[in-house]
This record gives C-alpha cells, structure tokens and sequence, in this order.
C-alpha cells in the first residue's frame, strides 16, 4: 500500500507543477496587460524624472520631473541618450520608465 502511495505521490507533484505554471501564466497575462510601453523617435521633445542625485533643489516641494530634453539615439527599444536644449550630451542612457513626453 505504501509502494502504491509513493506512484502517487509522484503523479500529485506534476499536477501542482501545472496549476502553479498556470497560475504563473495568468498572472503574467494580467500585468501585461497594464503596462503600456513609451516608446519615443529621435528629436522627440521629453522630461527627465528627477532623482535625489541628479536634484538641483532639496526643497520637498521641488519639480519631479526636468527638462525638456531631445532624443538624440535610441540606444536599443526602451533606452535612449539626452541631449539638452542647448545642444550638451547628457552622461548616461535613460531608461523609457524614467521619461515621458514634453508637450508644448
């Protein structure tokens, strides 16, 4: 009876490895859903989120975001190089999370 119980002990783990990949799945599904990707050409106008290191004020009240900036290269989907309205490359790539579009 014991050796019967084992069989089934292995049949048991499969069918739990199934409902949490299909668990797995649905949630992946649901917040795929919800993203929404930016997606930006070259010379398009943005802000830049402001961070504690790149802040210029440390007033709590100060802008979250800076700018504009232009989109000079589209490093790889979803990771672009800045260049200042006056024409200064900016140091690092900037993530798409990290940016949003300047309307003017």
């Amino acid at each position: 009876m014991l050796l019967d119980r084992l069989d089934d002990l292995e049949e048991i783990r499969d069918q739990a490895l199934l409902r949490i990949q299909n668990y797995q799945q649905s949630a992946a599904r649901y917040y795929n859903k919800k993203v929404r990707n930016r997606i930006f050409q070259e010379g398009d106008l943005v802000l830049r989120k402001v961070y504690e290191n790149t802040k210029e004020c440390d007033n709590k009240m100060g802008a979250k975001w800076e700018g504009p900036y232009s989109i000079s290269k589209i490093v790889k989907p979803g990771v672009y190089e800045l260049i200042t309205m006056s024409g200064e490359q900016i140091l690092h790539s900037w993530n798409s999370i990290n940016l949003k579009r300047y309307y003017y």
